[in-house]
Order: C-alpha cells, then sequence, then structure tokens
C-alpha cells in the first residue's frame, strides 16, 4: 500500500460566499485531509464540507480551523481524519462564507489516502 497526497483547489470568487467542485478520486481509502486558505477575516465565519455523490456528508461542514494540520501529532494523526473508501464515486468539495468575501478566497483541500498499487503481468507463452 501507497501513501499519496491529492490537491484539490477551489475559490471564492470576490463577492460570492461559495465555491464548489463535483471530482472523482483516484480509487484508495483516505485517510484524512488538511485545507489552506488564505480567509483571514474573522467577522466572516468559512466553512468546509465533503459530500459524496448522493449528497451524504463525509465530513460535515465546519469551521476552517478544525481543518488545520495538527503540530505535535505523527504524519496520519496530524490530518482531520476522515477514513472512507472513494469506491467508484464522485465528490463534491465545498467552501463558503457566512457573507460575500471582499477579494478571491482560496482553499487548497491536500486529501492523504492510501492506495493499491496493482502490477501488470504480461502473460508467458
Amino acid at each position: 500500500m501507497k501513501t499519496k497526497e491529492k490537491v484539490i483547489n477551489l475559490i471564492i470568487p470576490n463577492g460570492s460566499k461559495e465555491a464548489t467542485l463535483l471530482s472523482a478520486l483516484e480509487y484508495g481509502y483516505i485517510l484524512g485531509a488538511e485545507v489552506h486558505t488564505n480567509h483571514a477575516d474573522v467577522d466572516n465565519m468559512a466553512e468546509f464540507a465533503i459530500n459524496d455523490d448522493s449528497g451524504i456528508a463525509i465530513a460535515k461542514s465546519s469551521h476552517i480551523n478544525h481543518w488545520k494540520r495538527r503540530e505535535g501529532a505523527g504524519f496520519h494523526d496530524s490530518y482531520k481524519p476522515l477514513q472512507f473508501n472513494t469506491d467508484a464515486k464522485t465528490f463534491n468539495f465545498i467552501a463558503k462564507t457566512k457573507t460575500t468575501v471582499a477579494k478571491d478566497t482560496y482553499f487548497n483541500v491536500v486529501l492523504i489516502y492510501s492506495v493499491i498499487e496493482t502490477k501488470c503481468v504480461s502473460p508467458t507463452q
């Protein structure tokens, strides 16, 4: 099994309050995630969520500080734990604020997951 990272980028445009991205992920097992952002307006709370393709919350909408990487923990323990299989689903990544933003606001989501690598074996003759 190999640990990999996948980065998802969302931008809430100036004057808006939400950004979404529907994306399929490589088959594997999501261990956890972290979110980086340039959002700094403490009076305009920012949240992040992940839903599966049927609208079920994989990670319910919560304050972006809950998505920050934790200091002092081991590699796997420092990320927000998610623990789910990607299977053949697509996922909706959602970043939102309570009111419109005054500048383009970036959210970089780093997903940490395990994938099982399979080797192609050519048939012997």
